[in-house]
């Protein structure tokens, strides 16, 4: 709920051009207005603190029986939340530069349910006493799955060309673009989730982790029928 001191503040940033987040303003014309953007934005972070805090509350409750944890469970949380991130990245560009609708629900979809997923990792990983490590491109990352990598090389991510090129896209020209470059991203996902679903040691983790590469498969079929569609227009 929008307080009166919000609305004040909102309205004062907007009257003041100088304070404004610019990069903010295509997503706008999508939206209706720049306030629309950034409580879009505010959501999908605040999904991520209310979902962590309140399953750290369930595990700060429980903290005297075992957590089931491996090289497995610790390594999927840390590398997926790097994953995730790339993904809201690029879909917060494609709210931005796209055209078609359809592209931007699925862009939606993904801030949300990827910030919720976020959000699941951050409580799992508190409970061990674990904190995220930085967002360094060149973080080691992958080893628990034997592939050990830069995170940037991670499975799926888009590289550094290709997220400069979304930026870049406008139009059906951006919503093509997003759509490929979220099917790999997708697909280098659910290759995670598969093999953290087989192999961690926590059956919740196993449980998120399946789901995960379940869902992220069904979404490619759709992105890839969107893209045939917008490729035959």
């Amino acid at each position: 709920m929008i307080t009166s001191g919000d609305a004040s503040t909102d309205t004062a940033s907007a009257s003041n051009p100088a304070d404004e987040d610019l990069a903010l303003s295509p997503a706008a014309r999508w939206l209706g207005s720049d306030a629309g953007v950034r409580w879009v934005k505010r959501i999908a972070l605040g999904l991520v603190g209310v979902t962590a805090a309140v399953l750290l509350g369930f595990a700060i409750g429980a903290r005297t029986i075992a957590i089931p944890s491996n090289a497995v469970d610790v390594g999927f949380l840390e590398d997926m939340t790097s994953h995730h991130e790339q993904a809201v990245e690029m879909a917060i560009t494609e709210i931005a530069n796209g055209s078609d609708p359809v592209a931007k629900g699925f862009a939606m979809e993904v801030i949300m349910f990827q910030r919720l997923e976020t959000g699941l990792f951050m409580a799992y990983q508190a409970e061990r006493g674990l904190h995220q490590p930085t967002e360094d491109p060149q973080r080691n990352t992958m080893g628990w799955m034997g592939m050990s990598t830069e995170m940037r090389d991670m499975p799926g991510m888009a590289t550094d060309e290709q997220l400069e090129a979304l930026k870049t896209a406008r139009g059906t020209d951006a919503d093509i673009l997003f759509l490929e470059l979220m099917k790999e991203h997708h697909l280098g996902g659910a290759h995670m989730g598969d093999f953290a679903a087989q192999n961690a040691a926590d059956p919740k983790i196993r449980a998120l982790a399946e789901r995960i590469a379940n869902n992220q498969r069904l979404e490619v079929t759709e992105y890839q029928s969107t893209i045939d569609r917008l490729r035959g227009a």
